[in-house]
This record gives structure tokens, C-alpha cells and sequence, in this order.
């Protein structure tokens, strides 16, 4: 999938529904263990630093990783501790040209480093995420690009895995890593 749009105007969104939940995790190696019991397939380890940009609507930003590179610009309203994703651009694996325009155009807001293992159950996507001091998370997304499953469905699916996981809703985490580690108190209004 891949879509361009000025990040200040952002049109229309793309079709497909995307729904997250994020959490703080204390004990990453018995969350960890319970996924591949689950059947949860690795997909690998990733070393990822996002770039978060200026915009007027949702968050812009520009992945670099192993794994997954990528330019977003998206919103995420949150109900209930589950964020649903409204994607307004998408381009994996941009060129060099399209990451220059990016930052030559944009104000840079914030960089997040962070060490990624990637792993998949069905239609879940999940990401067990390290940061440089240590702090733990877990995501858990559900991705769908057919529009044959309805969004309800999909954010039952992410419910489904964090009571299986065993993690409290005190422990999710109601906005970004951008937020959480640069901007704790100033972008939660």
C-alpha cells in the first residue's frame, strides 16, 4: 500500500481499518514466552528510530529499520485503552529522495529509538518493544486491508490477545512513545 498526501491537508483516508492497544510490560520474558505458546510466529528483531514531524492533524513520522521503513502520516483516537487508526499515507521503503523531502519539508518534532521483535498470531500484528532506558511495551495491532472484517471485530481480536497476555488496563498506555518519552506532559491535551 502505498499513498502520498500534504501532511496539512491529509484528504481522504486509506480503506483499510487498523486497530491498536498499547501497554507498559514488567515481565517482557513470561509475555514473551506466552505469545509462542499462543502460536504467535517471530518475525525478527528490528532496530527502529522514528521521526516525528510537524504536523496540523495526527502524528506524521518516518520509520528506519531493519525490518520495517516507512513514512505515516496517521491519526489515533482512542475508546476504552484501543486506538483506532486513521491512515492518511503510507509509503514502505521510501527512496532517499522521498525521506530528504520529508525532512527538508517538515519540522522535526522528536526522535524515538527503540528495539523492536516483531511477531504475528493470524491477523495480529505484535510488537514487543525495548527502550534505551529499559522500559517495556507491548502492542498488539489488528490490520484490515480487505474490508471483510468489520472493525468491531477486529478490536476483538486485540481484547482477545491482552486478556489472554494477562495485562491489566492499568497498564495500557494511552498515547504514543513520542508522548510517553520526550513530551510526557505537553502532547496529552
Amino acid at each position: 500500500v502505498s499513498s502520498s498526501m500534504p501532511q496539512d491537508n491529509p484528504g481522504i483516508p486509506l480503506s483499510y481499518k487498523d486497530v491498536t492497544i498499547k501497554a507498559c510490560i514488567n515481565d517482557f520474558a513470561r509475555i514473551e514466552e506466552m505469545l509462542i505458546t499462543l502460536g504467535a510466529v517471530y518475525i525478527g528483531h528490528d532496530a527502529q528510530t522514528d521521526y516525528y514531524f510537524e504536523t496540523a492533524n495526527g502524528k506524521l513520522k518516518l520509520r528506519q529499520g531493519i525490518i520495517e521503513n516507512v513514512i505515516i502520516h496517521y491519526r489515533r483516537d482512542e475508546t476504552d485503552g484501543v486506538e483506532k487508526t486513521t491512515v492518511f499515507r503510507y509509503e514502505e521503503n521510501p527512496t532517499a529522495d522521498q525521506v530528504n523531502q520529508l525532512k527538508k519539508e517538515n519540522k522535526l518534532l522528536g526522535v524515538i529509538k527503540k528495539s523492536r521483535k516483531i511477531y504475528r498470531a493470524g491477523k495480529l500484528k505484535i510488537h514487543l518493544d525495548t527502550m534505551p532506558g529499559g522500559q517495556h511495551f507491548i502492542e498488539i495491532e489488528a490490520i484490515d486491508v480487505t474490508n471483510r472484517v468489520t472493525e468491531e471485530e477486529i478490536k476483538n481480536q486485540c481484547l482477545e490477545l491482552k486478556q489472554k497476555l494477562g495485562i491489566p488496563d492499568s497498564h495500557l498506555v494511552k498515547t504514543g512513545y513520542l508522548q510517553e518519552m520526550v513530551f510526557p506532559q505537553k502532547l496529552r491535551s
